[in-house]
């Protein structure tokens, strides 16, 4: 009996402490997150982005067909080495950086030098959290976060966190926004305005370790984009953009042609 109330004491012991230990915040699981994205040796993030559009000009409506676009993220962070592909126009499209030299083949085209709007791709390839760092929140674009529960992804017990009703919407206007000047900067046509509607996030993060292994965006937009003759034509966007973390290593060859443009001295801007 002594030893029977002696293990029934040592797992009430268990069980108080582990009761005591507080849960991380959403905050605090999704800074987590992160850090662990940030310090890992090599990553491969898969984006798959569902996309319905309709056009509108004056009185004229045009539906267009639901699309599915896959871009793959490869990053090996002991080489400062990143390649990008996906499909661009209906053409295999790859870029490669290496450091802060880029080179990009699209189709059955040569390997090349990233100009015009593949510019500020190259430019921001590589970094996972480029649009936290250039459109930080701000105490009144502040997402509200919640922990929805847990749930198996995969076969491994991951927290999901998401955001709170509609609290996303300003934070994702300031980034969307930034986006729309920084790729459309010196376009003969003019600067694009987008207004969000809608917007809502999720992730899920590794129990065990923190690991980002999913997130999913999901928006409604309006685009307004300026045409000829003074005349605008309007976008209505929604999109569902999932990302798929995985954190294996990556193995990005260099192709003899794309080594001759990467050892080219570009300009870093």
């Amino acid at each position: 009996m002594k030893n029977f109330f002696g293990a029934a004491s040592a797992a009430w012991l268990i069980l108080f402490s582990m009761q005591g230990q507080a849960q991380p915040s959403p905050r605090e699981l999704l800074d987590k997150a992160r850090g662990y994205v940030a310090a890992a040796p090599a990553i491969r993030r898969i984006d798959t982005s569902e996309q319905s559009a309709v056009f509108i000009v004056g009185e004229s409506r045009m539906e267009q067909q639901p699309q599915t676009n896959v871009v793959t993220v490869e990053i090996d962070m002991s080489k400062h080495l990143a390649r990008q592909t996906a499909t661009i126009q209906d053409q295999p499209f790859v870029m490669l950086k290496q450091g802060e030299k880029a080179a990009m083949k699209l189709g059955s085209g040569p390997w090349e030098i990233p100009r015009g709007p593949y510019e500020n791709l190259a430019k921001d390839m590589g970094n996972l959290f480029v649009c936290e760092t250039e459109t930080p929140e701000t105490k009144e674009s502040g997402i509200v976060w919640k922990l929805a529960g847990t749930v198996l992804l995969d076969g491994q017990e991951a927290y999901v966190i998401e955001t709170d009703k509609n609290s996303g919407v300003a934070l994702a206007q300031a980034r969307m926004t930034k986006g729309m000047a920084k790729y459309f900067s010196g376009s003969p046509a003019g600067q694009p305005a987008i207004k969000v509607l809608e917007y809502s996030s999720k992730h899920w993060i590794s129990k065990s370790d923190y690991r980002r292994l999913q997130a999913v965006q999901i928006s409604k937009t309006l685009v307004m984009l300026p045409l000829p003759g003074g005349k605008e034509q309007q976008v209505e966007q929604s999109i569902k953009a999932t990302s798929r973390y995985s954190y294996g290593k990556v193995a990005i060859e260099i192709p003899e042609e794309a080594r001759k443009v990467l050892a080219i001295k570009q300009n870093a801007k």
